[in-house]
């Protein structure tokens, strides 16, 4: 029989449909404050607002939707007293010619019982099987290609106070695509789709006695979107709730109506 700590993986995100928990980390850290004497020297230190950056590295073993994840999407781990808000700031797909695709979901610890604000919607499907797979269709060449590794992201925005999460937001959503091909032809060069940009420019590999063989990186923003009730209630000019503090929203319609009536 095992030991309870051999193999203790946690699937922070709650992800199950097509996936297999592979690995997890926690990624707890904390802050320290010193107070130093004339020379430089510590005399007093305090340890302060422990914070995780969880992540959890997945098998595919079945179809995986992307769409069924959201950055800038808050969860739930754990229950109670020692109950967690995680942000989803990252979702790393690796795939490659040979090898059953993983899936990396990390993020960041935020305010108890924070809510989703702002999220960036994924799209794509991985399919559980051993081979390169370009799941956000952004280059638009046929031949095939060896590795690619999609990368969604967003810039997650933490406030704290005393270390201690008090407020968060996302920002900046984008997805990044980096592919790798041989290319016994010597005459291949990439191109992305419609919507996408080359950001890393093709480079080429020549090895002795091998195919020649290159990469590239397309790049791509993502659409973010707001709870309903909060963009409806910022066209309307009412006051939205972000926590302990609402503030109050005025239209240029209002605006104006107000300015004329000076």
């Amino acid at each position: 029989m095992a030991n309870a700590g051999f193999s203790a993986k946690r699937n922070f995100w709650g992800l199950t449909t097509g996936l297999a928990v592979k690995s997890s980390n926690d990624g707890a850290s904390s802050s320290v404050a010193e107070a130093v004497d004339e020379y430089g020297d510590a005399t007093n230190r305090d340890v302060y607002g422990q914070v995780f950056s969880p992540s959890v590295e997945y098998l595919v073993t079945g179809t995986v939707d992307l769409s069924a994840i959201s950055l800038g999407a808050v969860v739930t781990f754990g229950t109670g007293a020692n109950a967690k808000s995680l942000m989803i700031t990252q979702v790393v797909v690796k795939t490659a010619a040979g090898e059953i695709p993983t899936i990396t979901v990390s993020g960041v610890q935020v305010e108890s019982a924070a809510t989703s604000r702002r999220t960036y919607a994924l799209s794509g499907t991985v399919l559980a099987k051993a081979r390169a797979q370009d799941v956000a269709s952004a280059f638009a060449n046929a031949t095939p290609l060896r590795e690619v590794t999609t990368t969604f992201s967003v810039d997650p925005h933490v406030q704290t106070v005393a270390g201690v999460p008090v407020f968060s937001d996302a920002s900046h959503g984008v997805v990044e695509v980096s592919a790798s091909m041989s290319d016994p032809s010597g005459e291949f060069a990439f191109a992305a789709r419609s919507g996408w940009q080359l950001t890393a420019v093709q480079a080429e590999n020549d090895p002795d006695a091998d195919y020649q063989s290159k990469t590239a990186t397309a790049t791509m923003s993502l659409a973010g979107s707001e709870p309903r009730e909060m963009a409806a209630a910022t066209l309307r000019g009412e006051a939205v709730q972000t926590g302990e503090d609402a503030e109050a929203v005025q239209t240029g319609e209002d605006a104006g109506s107000d300015e004329g009536q000076r």
